[in-house]
């Protein structure tokens, strides 16, 4: 029998509330998971999922299932936006696979994996709460008050919750533009099977990989673009960008790339922009029953590639603490004490990364001179560098 018998409401059915939703089912800690949307829509484009979030969806008994949906990273290629030459490769070195997909396929495989939806309702937009005593009451738009005994905020950046807990806090645009897209990949891009490919500039940077498991199902290729852009733009993620004016401003010396460019523009599938805010680090996540999770406790600039696993490790950390501990109260500290230095400083290697994948100048030639030599002294450092964030293995947390 789990140590806590009280109902928790999750507040969001994203990635992070989903799998939060399934570490509890399979613990059986007894949960009801509040999504605003009308219905389930799996939505969004690509995802990179490195072997420390892999481990989490493993344990969760959905690895097979993941790795039919997934294509399986063995590598990263960086190149020069202004010369198309190659600045560093190198082979990822872990026996837990790195995969990337459509986040639409994990959403819908997180959804699929829960055993009892009734524990799902949607079209309950969380409008305020209100603790009393022993209880807390969530307000939702257009429906009757209901009571729970302990809260997660999983309901991202614009989370009610955070901003209960968290009034003064706001968001400073980050001063880039960031373009999504998603195309059929076809057999001009076969170069860039089985890794992530980054073409940095001045001011200027894209990434592409594949999608979806090309030996199954049609695979795709996912393509984010990123610019430095002074001018302020709406926080969002479905804002209809302007596809030929993408090509003309990202145009480069790449063939490929131009090529994926032209094909951006003449495919009917959308592309979407969005400004990037940068949301400074919380001191706490927690105030008694109350806690956040995901974005809506650690929002990231998109420079890691680590905004879905923080949060899927926030979700099965926090299953369990909760599994563990006597009471909620306790379980939400420890869980916010084992999570907030870790997501502090993938928070700030993030925001580092603009810099550096966007440099200019002197600072452009040194990191272009810098990692090819470390890439043809060793490419190991390399690995070496990201090696905290890859190799966590939240399994073997002592609790």
């Amino acid at each position: 029998m789990p140590t806590y018998s009280k109902k928790i409401a999750i507040i969001g059915a994203g990635i992070g509330g989903l799998t939060l939703a399934l570490a509890l089912e399979k613990k059986g800690i007894d949960f009801h998971l509040h999504e605003q949307a009308n219905s389930f829509e799996a939505l969004g484009y690509g995802l990179q999922l490195s072997p420390n979030v892999v481990r989490v969806l493993q344990d969760l008994g959905i690895g097979e299932e993941l790795e039919a949906i997934s294509h399986r990273c063995l590598g990263f290629e960086l190149k020069s936006f202004k010369s198309n030459n190659t600045l560093a490769q190198w082979k990822l070195k872990s026996d837990t696979p790195y995969y990337q997909c459509r986040r639409a396929d994990l959403h819908q495989l997180l959804y699929n994996s829960l055993k009892n939806k009734d524990k799902i309702s949607f079209a309950q937009k969380l409008q305020s709460y209100e603790v009393e005593g022993e209880q807390i009451f969530l307000n939702f738009e257009n429906k009757n008050s209901i009571t729970t005994h302990a809260l997660v905020g999983a309901d991202g950046v614009r989370s009610p919750i955070r901003q209960s807990l968290f009034p003064t806090e706001k968001p400073q645009y980050a001063g880039y533009a960031a373009y999504r897209a998603i195309l059929p990949f076809t057999p001009e891009y076969n170069s860039l099977m089985d890794k992530a490919t980054v073409w940095m500039g001045e001011n200027h940077h894209v990434v592409a990989y594949p999608n979806g498991n090309q030996n199954k199902t049609q695979p795709w290729l996912n393509l984010v673009l990123v610019v430095k852009d002074a001018q302020w733009h709406e926080q969002g993620w479905t804002i209809p960008a302007d596809k030929q004016e993408i090509a003309e401003n990202f145009q480069n010396q790449s063939p490929l790339l131009n090529t994926i460019l032209k094909d951006l523009v003449s495919n009917p599938e959308p592309c979407f922009k969005w400004g990037l805010f940068d949301h400074k680090p919380l001191p706490f996540w927690t105030q008694g029953k109350i806690t956040l999770l995901g974005d809506s406790a650690h929002p990231l600039l998109p420079f890691q590639a680590q905004g879905a696993a923080m949060a899927i490790e926030d979700a099965y950390i926090l299953a369990l603490c909760i599994d563990q501990e006597t009471t909620i109260e306790k379980a939400f500290i420890k869980y916010q004490d084992l999570r907030l230095k870790r997501t502090t400083k993938v928070q700030q290697t993030s925001r580092n990364n603009a810099d550096i994948f966007h440099a200019t100048g002197i600072k452009a030639m040194v990191r272009d001179t810098g990692l090819k030599l470390i890439s043809s002294i060793n490419g190991e450092l390399l690995n070496q560098k990201t090696a905290w964030i890859y190799n966590y293995d939240p399994l073997t947390l002592p609790l």
